[in-house]
């Protein structure tokens, strides 16, 4: 029996009450107990009618009208109104780009959305292309084919990591106004709700959570932290040559969430390979290392590594501290750098017990956390755990991740438990997010500083060492500002040449604007004619000499912008977006 039409309308217009307070209402009556969330907004007022999801969503900064596709009307009707955002880009001859499905197939449709492939373009022929301005273009109208796969697609520029905030609040939209017209339509969808298949973390927790949508058959025992852990780490294909600053990664996997030293002989090998795994598991963002939550297997997994109760107990039988515990082995365990300072026979007991609670199906609490498994003890065990797959699936961080995520130790993980559907995601996603991880590493200075880009080594680093060491002589004398070989600097130069040039000394630009003005752009840092003669330096005249290349255009790019972390491509990557010349 399918659902009952809801009765709703929205009133955009702006009242004393603010959009705001309207989106706080229908989001708490959407969690109220009454289960009542069917509603009807009449100039601020709210009528609940029916049951089902809330579709109120808050306008972006500097908005002040709420969105929304009304899910009554169909697709073509909707884009009728150009004032809801719904562009009908349909024709005759784009619909044969479509399996049209015939009528008398009534099988449940279901919603895939992902960021736009750069590297496949033709991959996915979507059905809703949502632009980076928040724009929604229509290409296929799926209930025309009653097609039974709508994929919506969220448009990217080359380089970029992460939707942007409209084109996410789009998404949203779209895919709730889909859900409605599916569940209206279908019974199946109205008792189990409509399968999402949220390939790159597009569409918010939120969304799915009220719309009571369901992950698709290969994603249903993982948690909703680790189903989006591995749609984010997705979003690096496809993207044709992602840029990874920390500013972009940050929000991805759970890369901030340590707060503890690195321990002696933890290589940055198994500090990336802790990091991805933390990173799939997603602990909770103000408590990482108190974190607790049941898996799907009905077990509790804890930390910020999200250990089982199983791994716990066979990390503990694996130091062999006797029954009871035997104090001289703890110390020698502590002086080993095994076992962190202050641990004691007492808090190997209190663990086993907790550990013991977790095996039974019991969540432990934030306190218990606190004391038998504080923060350097977990980083302690991580580091164990994680060498222990080493030694048995091979120095495979991609795999070592995914049999960590089992919830079983290192000995007990078979390769079919590394053959699951899920654990293939988690292996392809670990060793996204382990180089990610990696690269954090190289691209880390002493004084916390983000660099942007790669510190170049070898000839490459002598080469714009060299031109610095004449700027620097140079402003001595009062001619330019002086610019410090510092790693920030240095992997900012190295990143404008790369995109530059490639690092081709000789490379000349005869096609773009510069060119046809009979100025063209030149050597590594294409400089033009004009510009290298004004801020070239005496003894460098040569525009094709590498060192003499970068003087002129770190000369230039100081006076115009300030400084190097100005210059408009290193911002833009900065930010995790696509390069743009200087």
């Amino acid at each position: 029996m399918s659902r009952p039409e809801r009765a709703e309308r929205f009133d955009a217009t702006p009242g004393n009450d603010g959009p705001s307070r309207l989106h706080s209402e229908a989001r708490s009556a959407a969690f109220s107990s009454s289960g009542r969330d069917y509603f009807s907004f009449n100039g601020g007022q709210k009528t609940w009618d029916a049951s089902g999801p809330v579709d109120a969503i808050a306008p972006l900064p500097g908005e002040t009208n709420m969105r929304r596709f009304d899910h009554r009307r169909a697709p073509a009707d909707v884009a009728k109104d150009q004032r809801q955002g719904l562009v009908d880009k349909t024709s005759p001859e784009g619909d044969r780009a479509f399996e049209k499905r015939p009528e008398s197939d009534k099988s449940t449709p279901k919603i895939t959305v992902s960021m736009q492939d750069l590297q496949n373009p033709d991959k996915v022929k979507p059905h809703f292309l949502v632009r980076k301005d928040g724009t929604v273009e229509m290409h296929g109208d799926p209930e025309k084919l009653n097609s039974k796969d709508i994929q919506v697609v969220l448009e990217r520029e080359p380089g970029d990591l992460n939707p942007t905030a409209k084109a996410k609040r789009a998404a949203d939209e779209l895919v709730r106004y889909l859900s409605d017209r599916i569940r209206n339509k279908y019974p199946e969808a109205a008792q189990n709700g409509v399968q999402l298949t949220d390939r790159d973390d597009a569409v918010s927790a939120d969304t799915e959570l009220v719309n009571k949508m369901r992950p698709p058959a290969d994603q249903q025992n993982m948690t909703p932290e680790s189903r989006a852990a591995v749609g984010q780490a997705n979003r690096m294909g496809g993207a044709n040559g992602v840029n990874m600053p920390r500013e972009s990664t940050d929000r991805i996997g759970s890369f901030n969430s340590r707060d503890v030293p690195r321990q002696p002989n933890e290589t940055d090998r198994t500090m990336a390979t802790k990091d991805a795994i933390a990173g799939l598991f997603k602990p909770d963002e103000k408590a990482p290392y108190e974190t607790v939550r049941r898996h799907p297997d009905g077990q509790a997994r804890v930390g910020r590594y999200g250990f089982s109760g199983r791994q716990i107990n066979n990390w503990l039988a694996g130091l062999d501290l006797g029954d009871p515990p035997d104090p001289a082995k703890i110390a020698e365990l502590i002086k080993q750098g095994k076992l962190p300072a202050g641990f004691t026979a007492d808090k190997a007991k209190s663990l086993k017990a907790m550990a013991d609670k977790m095996g039974k199906g019991e969540m432990p609490g934030k306190g218990e956390m606190k004391d038998a498994l504080p923060k350097d003890l977990q980083e302690s065990m991580a580091s164990e755990i994680t060498n222990g797959f080493k030694q048995q699936v091979g120095d495979n961080p991609g795999a070592i991740t995914a049999a960590f995520m089992t919830g079983k130790s290192p000995g007990e993980v078979t390769q079919a438990d590394l053959s699951t559907p899920e654990s293939r995601q988690f292996m392809d996603a670990g060793q996204k997010l382990y180089d990610v991880a990696t690269q954090r590493q190289q691209t880390s200075s002493s004084d916390g500083r983000a660099i942007v880009g790669q510190v170049p080594t070898g000839d490459r680093a002598a080469i714009i060492n060299q031109a610095l060491e004449a700027i620097n002589a140079a402003a001595a004398q009062g001619n330019g500002k002086r610019v410090e070989p510092t790693p920030q600097n240095l992997a900012a130069i190295n990143l404008i040449i790369q995109r530059e040039s490639s690092w081709k000394a000789d490379v000349v630009n005869n096609w773009d604007s510069n060119a046809r003005k009979g100025t063209p752009s030149k050597g590594l840092m294409q400089t033009i004619g004009p510009t290298f003669n004004s801020h070239k330096l005496p003894g460098h005249d040569n525009i094709l000499n590498p060192v003499d290349n970068i003087i002129a255009g770190v000369r230039y790019a100081v006076k115009r912008y300030g400084s190097l972390e100005n210059v408009p491509g290193v911002k833009a990557v900065a930010r995790g977006q696509a390069y743009r010349g200087y």
